[in-house]
């Protein structure tokens, strides 16, 4: 689920960035050290909005030359919830299941989470439907998928996922 959230981080800026532009310096500064990142419990940062707070008031650092700016700012974050129902795109398919992704996080499908009528073809690799042959999930083909169980370890996040339910499957 996607949120907007207000976070606080604390940005270094040497004195070569201090002139005419030095707003866009301490904004560019701030892009390049989150978005892109999980931050904890927000997760994945995927867009910087917004400096919420004076850029103008930084604290020299004793010893050294650069500036610390505490940085209040508006972001929006992309966080998988259990229950959540998500379109992802097949990347691996095994006999066991498939694995997607949607963005960062990585989903396995289980067999036994994958309606009953389809059917693994060995010879080339993908889940058949019986009644509808045109119907295939195969790799690079969008799905739509209800989260079952979410697992998160530092940068990656890994879901349990399930298509046998109304709605749900091939796009």
């Amino acid at each position: 689920m996607f949120f907007i959230s207000f976070l606080k981080q604390n940005i270094y800026l040497p004195p070569v960035y201090f002139n005419k532009e030095f707003k866009k310096n301490i904004f560019s500064s701030l892009l390049n050290s989150v978005e892109g990142k999980k931050n904890g419990p927000f997760g994945l940062i995927i867009l910087v909005i917004e400096i919420c707070n004076e850029t103008d008031k930084g604290k020299i650092l004793p010893g050294s030359s650069s500036v610390l700016y505490s940085l209040v700012y508006r972001a929006v974050t992309f966080r998988a919830m259990k229950g959540e129902v998500l379109d992802a795109i097949v990347t691996n398919i095994t006999k066991s299941g498939f694995f997607a992704e949607a963005g960062i996080l990585q989903i396995f499908i289980s067999k036994q989470f994958i309606p009953s009528t389809f059917y693994f073809n060995e010879k080339q690799k993908f889940f058949q439907n019986n009644f509808y042959l045109e119907k295939k999930i195969a790799t690079d083909k969008a799905i739509r998928i209800r989260i079952l169980g979410l697992k998160e370890e530092g940068e990656f996040s890994q879901a349990i996922g399930t298509i046998n339910e109304k709605f749900l499957g091939l796009i």
